[in-house]
């Protein structure tokens, strides 16, 4: 059997199992490339050939995965970020390409803050990928905050990974409980899915910790609970960016407006046109 025989009825599998035709066809490409450490341009050259003997027993095993639904993210272990490769576990939420702006906006917001040296805090870190994105695109010192140990030990690895672990420290605490001083910029993607949508959450994404997803029965629980962390925590004229979910710019407004001491600055919308990214300053005065 060719290569490509092997990889038609492998995408074939994965559509019986539910998955779009499309992302099956990225998924079973992803898993050959992986397994046999080719590039794209080497896969296309090759699947004309038969099918390598390497590629068994993984391919099988990881079709088998995600038949179940498992994300693809957690089969092959790594999930793109800002550019960089990130390791993931079930441990932790699987970065989406909309928590990128989290990352955009923060870059900005301390270069109109102009310290060379910036102090940030990124509150519930699990895999990392704000916390490194910012220290390995800027020279700022970070500080990441997790529940989870396991998420915290996946974090650790992506920043020695990419080289910032020197200036990122990990710290298992709820928000910024515990942690001294004060923060020139935070940022947070808190969980924001509300408890009762859960049944209505796609197979996918119930492989994800529920401890990243839900926020409580109306989906603000911790969204509140970062916007008192960030009060308390930043300098006056310090920054502060969060991502939060579908349908809640309204109710993020009111929060922050209950809350004097902060300003909102603006709403950044996604790729989608849906409101995703809060950008506020805590008051100089």
């Amino acid at each position: 059997m060719t290569l490509q025989d092997t990889l038609a009825k492998a995408r074939a599998r994965l559509v019986a199992a539910g998955i779009a035709d499309d992302e099956a066809a990225l998924d079973v490409d992803l898993y050959a490339r992986t397994i046999l450490e080719w590039d794209r341009a080497t896969l296309l050259v090759e699947k004309s050939g038969a099918a390598p003997a390497a590629l068994e027993p993984r391919f099988s095993e990881w079709l088998d995965r995600r038949e179940r639904r498992e994300p693809t993210a957690y089969i092959v272990g790594v999930r793109e970020f800002w550019g960089l490769d990130f390791a993931v576990t079930p441990a932790v939420l699987i970065p989406r390409p909309c928590t990128e702006f989290i990352v955009e906006e923060a870059l900005a917001c301390m270069s109109h803050a102009g310290d060379s040296s910036p102090r940030v805090a990124d509150i519930g870190t699990g895999s990392g990928c704000v916390a490194v994105a910012l220290a390995h695109e800027a020279p700022c010192r970070v500080v990441a905050t997790d529940l989870s140990p396991e998420a915290l030990s996946v974090a650790r690895q992506n920043a020695r990974r990419h080289g910032v672990l020197g200036r990122v420290e990990f710290v298992q605490t709820s928000y910024l409980d515990g942690v001294p001083g004060q923060f020139d910029l935070i940022t947070a993607n808190p969980p924001y899915v509300k408890e009762g949508d859960k049944p209505a959450l796609s197979p996918d994404v119930r492989h994800e910790p529920d401890m990243a997803l839900f926020g409580g029965v109306d989906g603000l629980r911790d969204i509140g609970g970062v916007l008192d962390a960030a009060t308390a925590a930043l300098k006056p004229g310090g920054w502060f960016v969060m991502e939060f979910g579908y349908g809640q710019e309204d109710d993020v407004r009111a929060l922050v407006g209950a809350r004097s001491v902060l300003r909102l600055d603006h709403v950044r919308e996604d790729l989608q046109g849906i409101p995703r990214t809060v950008i506020i300053q805590r008051r100089a005065g």
